[in-house]
């Protein structure tokens, strides 16, 4: 999995260090947070794209954000600076951009990534489990 953020491609996933890296910054559970955004984009259709990432950006702002895009990034790329996710969501604005996937703000990534893990989990949710301790 991977996100675009200011011109740049991150790998991704979510593993248990960043579910506690991620509490251990900010206070808030990684999974709630993500899932968090989709009541905002889904209950307000008549709401703008634009205002829809104002509601995001209210509900996890420009401190949190980039840290839970860092957290989940860092575990593809150890040596991954927070300074580097900052900067490319201040490079990144406040509204969407029509036509630049890479120059979308950071409510919209976050959006995005939901969608990616939803998707990735449905099909894992499919596929049976291996026997983890066979007799």
């Amino acid at each position: 999995m991977e996100f675009k953020l200011h011109y740049k491609t991150y790998p991704f996933k979510v593993t248990w260090a960043a579910k506690r890296d991620f509490k251990r910054e900010t206070g808030r559970g990684l999974w709630s947070t993500i899932q968090g955004i989709l009541p905002i984009m889904a209950n307000n259709p008549e709401m703008s794209v634009s205002d829809k990432m104002q509601k995001v950006s209210e509900y996890i702002d420009c401190v949190d954000g980039p840290i839970l895009l860092w957290t989940l990034a860092k575990q593809c790329n150890s040596t991954l600076q927070l300074d580097e996710i900052v900067d490319a969501v201040e490079r990144s604005g406040w509204r969407p951009v029509g036509g630049g996937e890479y120059a979308q703000p950071y409510t919209y990534v976050l959006y995005e990534i939901l969608h990616t893990l939803d998707k990735a989990y449905e099909l894992e949710a499919k596929k049976p489990k291996k026997d983890l301790c066979p007799s």
